[in-house]
């Protein structure tokens, strides 16, 4: 059965991986068939040159052995012990955009706004 709240911790671990080693992919999902999230490193050949990735995923995959037994989530790289399908959920690094200031055009300020500034 789909838990939600793991499925939030899954989600805010990926985001806060992939912040750090900005070449990671994560995908994920629920498998009904295996009862389980099903989660996906990529690319494997980065995967492989760092062992803080390595000892940093491998203590959050035991400390989620240890807390949901059976129902842990299956973890692999590169989907090489499962396929994710194409409606699994994509966590990667997004640069943030920046932004012309020239092309923006300025929003007028409300009275209130004015009269706060």
């Amino acid at each position: 059965m789909r838990d939600l709240e793991l499925e939030q911790i899954l989600r805010r671990w990926a985001q806060d991986l992939v912040s750090r080693y900005t070449w990671l992919t994560i995908r994920f999902e629920y498998s009904e068939r295996r009862g389980v999230y099903l989660v996906s490193y990529s690319p494997s050949e980065k995967i492989d040159e760092s062992e803080s990735f390595a000892r940093e995923t491998m203590e959050f995959e035991n400390r989620m052995n240890d807390l949901y037994d059976d129902n842990a989530p299956l973890f692999c790289d590169e989907e090489e012990l499962f396929k994710l399908s194409s409606e699994a959920e994509v966590i990667r690094y997004h640069t943030p955009e920046k932004v012309d200031q020239h092309s923006v055009p300025k929003k007028k300020k409300s009275s209130l706004a004015a009269a706060i500034l």
